[in-house]
């Protein structure tokens, strides 16, 4: 695990938007959906598809954490894009997969970092899965991400780092919680 201080720092460290005082959990929220599952055996390599999978599951763990925030939203294109900007993600565009495939016999190959260019049909995921076959993370970082203890790290960092302390609208007020914590107690007594 020699590796993971390497990962600690970049997910500390993530290139995100800043708005109204608060980081942009999309790039969080995605590579949790990633590490969920790598753990469920679904994701088994360090290609990463755009998957129904990938976008359920960054969906699922968006309203676990974010909710309805009151300044952004759930959109999983903006960050399977962007972030290509982050050392251990590349874009592999549909066109350089055969040619990877021929060079290196396998479906995911290791092709030198370069900054992939927006599709014409914008952040719509059926425009990334036109103009992109995945994106491929680190294959030191997929064989971390296989590590019981390495997921909870990495995780906890996500977590504490982008999304505590996001503004949504379906989150009931303090006093509210207390009101109707105090009600059921007399209920129950």
């Amino acid at each position: 695990m020699s590796d993971i201080n390497h990962y600690i720092e970049a997910f500390s460290n993530l290139h995100t938007a800043k708005i109204k005082g608060h980081k942009a959990p999309h790039k969080a929220v995605l590579l949790l959906a990633i590490i969920d599952l790598i753990e469920e055996g679904v994701i088994s390599d360090p290609c990463i598809k755009l998957s129904e999978e990938l976008i359920n599951k960054f969906g699922d763990i968006w309203q676990r954490y974010i909710g309805n925030s009151t300044i952004f939203h759930p959109e999983i294109s903006k960050p399977y894009f962007h972030m290509q900007h982050e050392p251990f993600w590349s874009l592999i565009e549909t066109k350089e997969k055969e040619s990877l495939m021929v060079a290196e016999g396998k479906l995911c190959g290791i092709k030198e970092k370069e900054k992939k260019e927006l599709p014409a049909g914008r952040y719509s995921v059926s425009a990334l899965r036109s103009t992109f076959a995945y994106a491929q993370i680190d294959s030191a970082l997929f064989h971390l991400l296989k590590n019981e203890d390495a997921r909870a790290m990495l995780r906890v960092i996500l977590i504490n780092t982008y999304l505590t302390n996001q503004p949504t609208k379906s989150m009931p007020k303090l006093k509210t919680i207390v009101y109707t914590s105090l009600y059921l107690l007399t209920l129950v007594a």
